[in-house]
């Protein structure tokens, strides 16, 4: 029996963001604005046109062709007013995108009425529509949909997992948005949603925030690696069992338009794309425009980063797309996914439980690198769309060097030598590069941290069975700068001092002698003291990029936020600098050579170490200093 399967709602409303944000929305002549009920009045004047093809409201035709069983594609409107109808389809073309009008229809309602439209047979990339008003129109509800053979339809019980510590600004309204908006709607995935936080923090009230399906679970704090595995489990075994699993952070704001379309297209995926990682979009949660990434790879010198980038700034940074702006709306639904080392970020990616099955669950790396190994290790096929997304806040990624210079290489090094994932990747490079910085930038904790990333890999898998994680996390995250106000830091080089915080990326241009200088005596450290006179250099505060001629010659630099408010000063110690170089090359030289030997540990822990028996275990294990 063929049926009309509603595959996508045209948001024409979604609260502070779209009053801020309108071109994510709709593109409009004149004003419009959404009553308490929910109807969206267009215009008033006699003449508007309102343009959906936008980042939420654009229909990714060629992506649901190609990901999903569907043929045909219709447009439902429920309406009053008299206004014209225009399908249109979008391509890209080496100049702008093309926008072609297909279909015109005029329309006289009187009262609240269902119009239905077919679109014609097309591979476009984009298919949309545009209104044209003739004076007030009010729109109650508007959706893509197809029509399907009901046999078609796959059974879907959608299970998400978020894991939380101490977040509840966050995770509270997310929950009653869930409740509210998903649960509480008329549309499939109500009655096939359930809801898992997972409380690392053991903060939160299940008496007060649990319901049919919703459940809160108490966990250690076994960072975001041991809070989605729980989810994971959780969802293998909740009744009725979970056919997929969508794990998302905690500290994020979502549009619930997003989980429903990413029901719909599990609902529809066919053969090919049914084992897919749904993978959804980091966007600016400062800037609600501006995409990070949706898919990510590992680069071969061991730099993690997104693939869709417009270009890189520096090490470690790109430009972003602009999603209300068309032409980045275009090139973000076209740009072919070619890239070794791939990977979803598990601030919103969906995995079919069969995934998990057949490949375990994550390595028990508490935080950072967890989800690139586990996206390189188990999925052929990832699926991006427009639309499909949360705003993250960009704060959490402010440069930390627990994080950086210990968890990812330390993490990236084990799951290399797990279950061998980016084999072609030189993560040691990539150690030495940061090592090596740091000193130079005299911040000689971080020099330190990236030491004992190689020095812990090389204790096997005994040492991350047992260590206590969340111990381990807090003395690392104590070792971080931290950040002050200018004007509190107390000394005197700072007095006087004056810079432009966007003057500091500059270009790197060196003569030979600048270079040799700069790696002999790594910032005047070896060898003879310095040739640059001393004083105080002015350097970003994050940990990639390499500023040699703003600290050449100097004995302190001040590190300073983007926006220049606030800094960390380091000063040059050689005796630091002896102790950790001398640290250093030690265990370069231990990990060169037992580096087959440890490997191999690492290789055969495999199994156990993403098993559900071993995370059952080590959750318990991780929760006795609790329970005690």
């Amino acid at each position: 029996m063929t049926v009309e399967y509603r595959l996508c709602n045209v948001v024409l409303s979604d609260g502070v963001r779209s009053e801020a944000y309108p071109e994510m929305y709709v593109r409009k002549s004149t004003p419009a604005y959404t009553r308490e009920d929910g109807v969206s009045v267009l215009s008033d004047p006699t003449y508007a046109k309102y343009d959906f093809l936008t980042y939420f409201n654009a229909f990714s035709n060629a992506k649901w062709r190609r990901y999903t069983r569907i043929s045909n594609v219709s447009l439902c409107l429920v309406a009053k007013g008299e206004f014209d109808v225009n399908l249109v389809s979008c391509e890209q073309t080496m100049a702008r995108p093309k926008v072609t009008i297909l279909t015109k229809s005029h329309q006289e309602l009187s009262d609240y009425t269902e119009i239905k439209l077919d679109y014609p047979e097309t591979d476009a990339l984009l298919l949309s529509f545009e209104i044209v008003t003739h004076g007030e129109v009010e729109i109650r509800e508007a959706y893509y949909f197809t029509k399907v053979d009901e046999s078609l339809l796959r059974p879907v019980e959608l299970a998400v997992a978020t894991t939380t510590f101490q977040k509840e600004d966050y995770v509270i309204p997310n929950i009653k948005l869930f409740e509210r908006d998903v649960i509480g709607s008329d549309e499939p995935i109500a009655s096939h949603f359930t809801l898992h936080v997972i409380d690392n923090g053991r903060t939160l009230d299940p008496a007060e925030l649990e319901s049919e399906h919703v459940h809160i679970h108490p966990n250690p704090n076994v960072g975001g690696a041991g809070g989605f595995a729980r989810g994971m489990i959780e969802a293998m075994e909740q009744s009725p069992r979970a056919t997929h699993v969508l794990l998302m952070d905690d500290d994020v704001q979502i549009s619930p338009e997003s989980l429903k379309r990413t029901y719909n297209l599990l609902a529809l995926v066919n053969d090919e794309y049914r084992d897919a990682f749904i993978s959804g979009a980091m966007i600016s949660f400062e800037r609600q425009d501006e995409f990070y990434e949706d898919v990510g790879y590992v680069r071969q010198g061991g730099l993690y980063g997104p693939v869709k980038e417009t270009r890189s700034l520096y090490p470690g940074v790109s430009e972003h797309f602009v999603i209300s702006d068309l032409e980045d709306v275009v090139k973000l639904d076209s740009i072919e996914i070619r890239r070794n080392n791939r990977y979803a970020g598990w601030w919103y990616c969906c995995i079919p439980v069969s995934s998990i099955e057949r490949n375990g669950l994550p390595l028990p790396v508490f935080i950072r690198g967890d989800d690139a190994e586990y996206g390189n290790r188990c999925a052929e096929h990832f699926i991006t769309m427009n639309g499909i997304c949360i705003w993250h806040l960009t704060l959490g990624f402010k440069f930390r060097a627990s994080l950086e210079r210990y968890q990812v290489p330390r993490n990236s090094l084990i799951a290399q030598a797990t279950t061998g994932v980016y084999n072609d990747v030189n993560f040691l490079e990539d150690v030495h590069v940061k090592f090596y910085l740091d000193l130079k930038t005299f911040n000689y904790e971080g020099a330190e941290l990236s030491i004992e990333a190689l020095e812990d890999y090389m204790k096997g898998p005994e040492f991350l069975k047992h260590v206590n994680a969340a111990e381990l996390n807090s003395r690392l995250a104590a070792m971080n700068d931290r950040l002050v106000p200018i004007d509190q830091i107390d000394d005197p080089l700072l007095e006087g001092v004056e810079f432009n915080p966007s003057l500091l990326y500059e270009e790197i241009k060196r003569n030979l002698v600048e270079r040799a200088y700069d790696l002999l005596t790594v910032n005047g450290q070896r060898g003879p003291q310095n040739l640059g006179g001393g004083g105080l250099g002015i350097i970003p505060y994050d940990g990639w990029l390499y500023s040699p001629n703003q600290i050449r010659g100097k004995d302190a630099l001040l590190a300073v936020s983007a926006d220049g408010t606030q800094g960390v000063l380091h000063k040059k110690d050689r005796a630091q600098f002896k102790k950790l170089l001398k640290r250093y090359k030690a265990t370069l030289k231990d990990f060169y050579a037992r580096r087959e030997e440890i490997s191999a540990q690492w290789a055969a822990a495999r199994d156990e170490l993403t098993s559900v028996e071993f995370w059952k275990w080590y959750l318990e294990d991780q929760a006795k200093d609790l329970d005690e």
